[in-house]
């Protein structure tokens, strides 16, 4: 029992000696622990510091972007109100504008209706890839100051030429636009008026695209006759509309029937009161969009065409479709009423196309009655009292458009390459002369005997 007693009192003094050890220890940590504390003190004091003065950063940070935000937000809403304010105030001044471009537009009609004049256009195509190349650099060619003004550049003198149209086209417009302008002259046939539209310029200036047209993308022909077809479907609770087509071409001084080439030894005859004719001429009467479209496609078939230097598909001849149309209001008056839309063979530069033989027998015609027309405009401006009409089968055929009572348009069809530069100013200059034609007021056809 006293060696059990005093294993214990053994145990116990191996144990108080581990007691004083890990006591020595904590107390050699804990005095470590101070001497650590001493020298971090100061730094974690200013980190304690930095960390207060960071947070006392973002705090403020986030005030004043609060600030900056609402005020943001007020100067935001104060620009958006402004611009809304703009954009509404340069739409009513281009309403305005709008307004008094078409309020100048219908009283510069209203005085050519008056005085008669001839309303002139011109159209300007795009360039091709073949002119392309040759374009001298810097002046534009053709250049446009708004919808009325074209002037043409010619290097060779260093000048540009200004010239006013009654419209001018660009190398964008596209056909329906030319023809939206066309439009209240053209369907003013209904209403019992003679109408003549017609296009010059220069081989290769784009008269026939302006004039026919494609299937995809047709000319004034097609949308004028699709919108005498319109408004008879629209009138036809009121009114009776009969509209019927010929299709004629002078080749070679020479009147040949397109819808019937068989039918020879067609001329031009003048009528005792002063209207113009083709005797035996096939007149064929149209119920339908798409039989208009026939006669045409029939029509072009049979028109003379060739390859020039200057144009693959020249046009040899000049075409003109005529349109006749009888209008009736039920229990009222009867108009009878024609339009003539002609595309004009092309002035040729013999030198330029490379014609020769047939070609250049075609060209001489043609060029010998574009100088006939020439004549005829240059007697009308001077009022002359003699017009010479019988000079060719062209101006005789245009008699009744151009010294009647008609009402006549002329879309002048240029071209905007350099090359072309003495063309293009020739048929402009020609066009100034024609837009000071003054024909008289146009006058309906009323049918005898109607109520």
């Amino acid at each position: 029992e006293l060696a059990a007693i005093r294993q214990q009192l053994d145990d116990r003094e191996r144990q108080l000696q581990k007691a004083k050890q890990s006591e020595a220890q904590l107390v050699e940590q804990l005095k470590q622990s101070r001497e650590l504390s001493h020298k971090l003190g100061p730094r974690a004091r200013q980190l304690q510091a930095t960390v207060v003065r960071l947070r006392d950063g973002h705090n403020q940070a986030r005030a004043d972007a609060v600030a900056v935000k609402d005020k943001f937000g007020g100067e935001l809403v104060q620009l958006l109100d402004a611009n809304t304010k703009i954009a509404a105030r340069f739409k009513m001044l281009e309403d305005r504008h709008k307004a008094s471009v078409e309020e100048r537009k219908k009283l510069h009609n209203t005085i050519l209706d008056l005085k008669g004049n001839i309303r002139v256009f011109v159209r300007v195509r795009p360039i091709n890839a073949a002119e392309t190349p040759t374009e001298p650099e810097g002046e534009p060619t053709v250049s446009f100051k708004d919808e009325q003004n074209i002037g043409v550049y010619d290097q060779a003198y260093s000048r540009r030429k200004w010239f006013e149209f009654d419209q001018v086209f660009d190398m964008k417009t596209e056909q329906a636009k030319v023809f939206e302008e066309a439009k209240p002259l053209a369907t003013s046939v209904l209403d019992g008026y003679n109408v003549c539209i017609f296009a010059y310029g220069q081989t290769g200036s784009g008269k026939t695209h302006t004039m026919t047209g494609n299937t995809k993308d047709p000319g004034l022909n097609t949308n004028a006759l699709k919108e005498l077809f319109r408004i008879r479907d629209e009138r036809k609770g009121e009114y009776d509309i009969n509209i019927s087509i010929s299709v004629t071409e002078i080749y070679n001084e020479t009147i040949r029937d397109l819808l019937n080439p068989g039918n020879k030894k067609l001329d031009v005859k003048m009528n005792p009161d002063g209207t113009s004719g083709v005797p035996g001429l096939e007149e064929r009467s149209v119920e339908t969009v798409e039989a208009v479209m026939k006669c045409i496609a029939d029509a072009s078939k049979n028109r003379a065409t060739s390859s020039t230097d200057m144009n693959s598909e020249s046009s040899r001849s000049h075409s003109i479709v005529t349109v006749r149309t009888q209008c009736t209001l039920r229990g009222s008056s009867t108009y009878v009423g024609k339009i003539h839309l002609i595309d004009l063979a092309g002035s040729e530069n013999t030198n330029k196309s490379g014609v020769t033989g047939q070609g250049m027998k075609e060209a001489q015609n043609i060029n010998k009655s574009l100088s006939a027309l020439g004549d005829v405009i240059q007697a009308l401006v001077k009022k002359d009292p003699h017009t010479p009409y019988r000079n060719s089968k062209l101006t005789m055929m245009l008699k009744d458009s151009l010294g009647g009572d008609s009402k006549t348009l002329m879309i002048v069809c240029s071209s905007p390459a350099q090359t072309n530069v003495t063309e293009t100013l020739s048929s402009l200059n020609f066009a100034s002369r024609a837009r000071n034609v003054e024909l008289g007021k146009a006058k309906k056809n009323s049918v005898a005997g109607s109520p």
